[in-house]
């Protein structure tokens, strides 16, 4: 159905929420809290790092300092969800073109990507180097759209939180909600899955 996919990374691609959340609530109790796990999951589902940050009354870039030197210490790497590369193989199968719109820093991103052979499958990953504003703010997409000069009504956002869907609709391209948990409500998205599996048919329409 569409020529290009522009990919989430944490918690679309990859599995890598478990690790984030852990380092998320160590990072918060060496500040002194006492946070509520899944508040705090939500919370990021829900919006982004910045609002827990906020909702703590914390100076974010100090506190994403502290967050990824704990992320850091886990020994764990997170895997790619069950059926990522075929999905990502289908897409360049039927002609079309994968890249990635990610937080995450962009070797860190590409490391993963190579150790599970994907990395050949991704056009350009855009990180926090590129030093666009974070999401929802679309311009990191438009940056996307125009270097690549992607036609807008083939072009679909990816992504398992409202800022993929808000920054997708903010650039004037089509979105994928990846609903995996059901955990918030009322995503307005062009398409709502709740697997890889939904995503490859989608692909092949």
């Amino acid at each position: 159905m569409y020529q290009s996919y522009i990919w989430d990374f944490d918690g679309t691609l990859y599995d890598s929420y478990p690790i984030m959340l852990k380092a998320f609530l160590k990072t918060l109790k060496e500040y002194g809290f006492d946070p509520d796990p899944a508040e705090i999951y939500y919370i990021l589902k829900d919006s982004s790092s910045k609002k827990v940050a906020e909702k703590y009354n914390l100076d974010f870039q100090e506190f994403t300092k502290a967050f990824k030197a704990n992320e850091a210490l886990d020994d764990r790497l997170p895997l790619s969800f069950d059926g990522t590369k075929e999905t990502l193989e289908a897409v360049v199968a039927a002609g079309g073109k994968n890249y990635i719109l990610t937080h995450r820093d962009v070797i860190s991103t590409k490391e993963l990507l190579e150790k599970e052979q994907m990395a050949d499958l991704i056009v350009e990953i855009v990180g926090p180097e590129n030093n666009f504003p974070r999401k929802p703010d679309p311009t990191s997409l438009i940056y996307l759209v125009e270097k690549y000069q992607l036609d807008k009504d083939q072009t679909v956002m990816i992504g398992d939180r409202t800022m993929d869907v808000f920054a997708g609709q903010g650039a004037g391209v089509k979105t994928i909600f990846y609903d995996i948990e059901g955990i918030l409500k009322d995503v307005s998205a062009d398409h709502t899955v709740q697997s890889m599996a939904e995503i490859q048919e989608i692909i092949k329409s």
